[in-house]
Parts: structure tokens; C-alpha cells; sequence
């Protein structure tokens, strides 16, 4: 008996899994209080969370009480991949001590980006909020910049205690969800959903106005200034939407002819879209107001398809890589399902040059969508998108939208 005391035991150790050979370390699932860092001292928080079912890793990051699914995780046991493919970007993620670090990559129509990362289990200290600061939220008339090349905005915060979430809006869009803290003085806000990295801080002045900086990833930081709005002037300070593109020739039908995904011509001319409304979204897969836009659409088409609607996607994309802008406008329809085309329009840097935007006056960015009627005429443009951060702006747009398409649906044809 005692000879085969080596041959049962060198098997034993042949099949035993774990600390006697070195099994994979689990990966670091879980909530994690992360950040990224695109200058030493300067932070722009969100939350990372990370779960496992079985082998199958997912995670999402999280703005307040906006998440964002990552498109997939991987995990090989040193390195954690979370991917945002429709967006090109990828947050590339090791464990260190009792931490995370990594860096957050994307692809840009000037190359690529890297941002560090750095994530903890424990929670950023909450400032204290002393009995009778005075309050942050409401809506705010925002100049950002200096001189000539100042810009007006308008922020909404909201308040609860000493947290502050809410938006920045522009007449093309809004910035996402912004979150932060607010103590009475000083007013902390940021946002990463993984095309934004946004942060704006400021402090409350003796005569009720804000004053502070602006900064996107590691760009030069940008002053900016702060008034408190009176009931209905947001819309005089920053005009919404509908008041910034016209198209060139009412009365001419608006024209494309661009390939899909796969590198099939469509046109507007083809028999598919013959005597129908539509609508036409002028955007990007990079654009982060045409994915807040792009679900909107997805529902309406799916509602009104069968009464005669067609959508169609213009897609200007960051590189004149042309197999890369299919790849992209692939991923983008994958990500909200889209059962309507988006066709590659060409590159960003090229796009005020193209036939498609030659069709306009006044076009300043993405998305732009148009309401054509039956003929193929513009009878609506709607510049930018207020997206969900924006509350009740966002549930009216929806709102506009589906009233817009209900009418070109109700118009006979000319």
C-alpha cells in the first residue's frame, strides 16, 4: 500500500483546483467610487459597478442616478476590459492594492485620447451642509468664456442636501447628467458617460452670482459666470432648437444618396421612401445627444412605420475611414436596436462641405433632425437634443416629436 502513496498523490495535485496551483483571481466585480483624472488634482467621479453571472462578466458606469451599460466585459485574471463599442472607447482596467487604476481610451477626430483612472471601494467624503446655506438648484444663466468668444448657457441643478445633480444646456444639446456636491460655497459638478469628461466648479459671491472654471479632459481650464433666471427667461437666454436651422430651399425636396453599413447605396429618391414623411437625423455614432436621441427614434418608427413614417440616420463620423464608419454605424444600430438605416455621410472635418448640409442655412452640430412631408420638403428642423438629463424639457421634446410626425402623417400629398 505504501508505494502508491506518490502516484495518488502527484494525481491529487493534478486535478485540485485553486491555491495549490495558482487558480485565475477572480475579477474585481463589485461598486466601485471611481474616477478619471485628466490633470494631477483634478477628478471627475462616477460610478463603476461590476457583476458576474456564472463566466459572464457586465458593468456599468453611473452619473447620479443616470447608468450607462458597458457593451461587454471581459476579464483574463490581470486585466479588466469594460467596452463601449458604439462610442470606440474602452475603459482598460488592472487591480492595485486595495484599488483600481487603468485608463480610459477613445477614439477622436484628432487621434486618440487616454485618461488615467482610478477607482476605490469607500465612497468620497460628502461635504456637510450648514443649517441655512443658501440653495444651488433652480435654473441658472450661465456665460462661459470671456470677451467675443463668450457662450451663453443655462444650468439646471437640482438640490437634495448636499447633492446637486442636473444639466447644462446649449441651443444644440445638453452636457448629459451632471452630479456633485454643493456645501453652501462652493459647487463641485461632473460627468463622464463615456464620451464627456466634463467638470465645473464654482463658488457662490457676495451679490448671489456664481463664479468658477470649466474643464473638458485636459483642456485649458475655461472661467465662467452665473445669474439666477427668472421663470421662463431660460428660453430668451438660450433659444431652443427650433429656432437656429432653416433649409435653403423650403420648397425643393431634400436629397441624399449614401451608403449603409454594408455599402449598399440608399437615396431619397428610392421607391421605399416614395410619397412617405420623414425624418432625417443629421448626427454622429460619437455624438452624445444623438444617442440620447437615437431610443426616441427607434420608438417612434416602431410606432408609426406601419402608418407610413420612414426614418433615416446620417452618420458624419470622426475619421474618413470608410470601413471604420460602417463598423461604427454598425455597432451604434446594434446598441438601441435601430430598425431604421443610418447611412455613412462622410467625416466630420468634411461635413459642412457636403451636399447633405450644403441643403441648410444656420446648421451649427449634431444631432440636427428634419421633418419632411410627403414630398421630401422640410417643413421642421430641430437643432440639438434636450436628452434625459434635462428633466421635463426632455419629456416635451418627446412630446413635439411624436405631435410633428403625427401631422405630416395626417397632411394628404400635394
Amino acid at each position: 500500500m505504501r508505494a502508491l502513496a506518490f502516484p495518488l498523490l502527484l494525481s491529487t495535485l493534478l486535478v485540485l483546483p485553486g491555491s495549490l496551483r495558482g487558480a485565475e483571481p477572480p475579477a474585481p466585480t463589485g461598486r466601485w467610487h471611481a474616477a478619471l483624472v485628466p490633470v494631477p488634482g483634478v477628478e471627475v467621479g462616477f460610478v463603476l459597478d461590476v457583476s458576474s453571472k456564472g463566466r459572464q462578466l457586465s458593468a456599468w458606469l453611473g452619473n447620479g442616478e443616470h447608468r450607462t451599460p458597458f457593451t461587454s466585459a471581459t476579464w483574463d485574471g490581470a486585466t479588466l476590459v469594460l467596452e463601449l463599442a458604439h462610442l470606440d472607447a474602452r475603459l482598460t482596467v488592472r487591480p492595485a492594492g486595495a484599488g483600481l487604476e487603468g485608463t480610459y481610451t477613445r477614439t477622436t477626430s484628432a487621434g486618440t485620447v487616454e485618461v488615467p483612472f482610478q477607482a476605490r471601494r469607500t465612497p468620497p467624503a460628502e461635504p456637510s451642509l450648514p443649517r441655512g446655506a443658501p440653495a444651488v438648484g433652480g435654473e441658472w444663466g450661465l456665460t462661459m468664456g470671456e470677451g467675443e468668444k463668450a457662450s451663453r448657457l443655462v444650468g439646471s441643478f437640482r438640490q437634495r442636501g448636499a447633492r446637486v445633480d442636473g444639466t447644462v444646456r446649449e441651443s444644440t444639446g445638453d452636457w448629459g447628467p451632471l452630479h456633485g456636491t454643493w456645501d453652501g460655497r462652493a459647487l463641485v459638478l461632473t460627468v463622464f458617460d463615456g464620451v464627456h469628461v466634463y467638470r465645473l466648479t464654482g463658488e457662490l459671491r457676495p451679490d448671489g452670482t456664481l463664479a468658477g472654471e470649466f474643464r473638458s479632459r485636459a483642456n485649458p481650464p475655461v472661467p465662467w459666470t452665473g445669474r439666477r433666471l427668472r421663470a421662463g427667461e431660460d428660453e430668451a437666454f438660450v433659444p431652443g432648437g427650433d429656432s437656429v436651422v432653416r433649409a435653403k430651399d423650403p420648397s425643393a425636396p431634400f436629397v441624399f444618396s449614401l451608403p449603409d453599413e454594408d455599402g449598399r447605396l440608399v437615396s431619397s429618391t428610392d421607391p421605399a421612401f416614395a410619397g412617405r414623411p420623414m425624418v432625417v437625423s443629421i448626427g454622429g455614432t460619437w455624438c452624445p445627444n444623438c444617442n440620447d436621441e437615437a431610443p426616441l427614434l427607434a420608438e417612434l418608427h416602431r410606432r408609426y412605420r406601419g402608418k407610413g413614417l420612414s426614418v433615416v440616420g446620417l452618420s458624419f463620423e470622426y475619421t474618413a475611414d470608410a470601413e471604420r464608419s460602417r463598423r461604427q454605424v454598425k455597432r451604434f444600430r446594434e446598441r438601441y436596436a435601430l430598425s431604421y438605416p443610418v447611412l455613412v455621410a462622410g467625416s466630420t472635418k468634411e461635413a459642412r462641405s457636403s451636399p447633405v448640409i450644403a441643403q441648410l442655412d444656420g446648421f451649427e452640430g449634431y444631432p440636427t433632425t428634419l421633418f419632411l412631408d410627403r414630398g421630401h420638403r422640410v417643413v421642421k428642423v430641430h437643432s440639438g437634443f434636450d436628452g434625459p438629463a434635462t428633466g421635463e424639457r426632455f419629456t416635451a421634446l418627446k412630446k413635439e416629436f411624436e405631435k410633428t410626425i403625427r401631422t405630416l402623417l395626417a397632411t394628404k400629398p400635394r
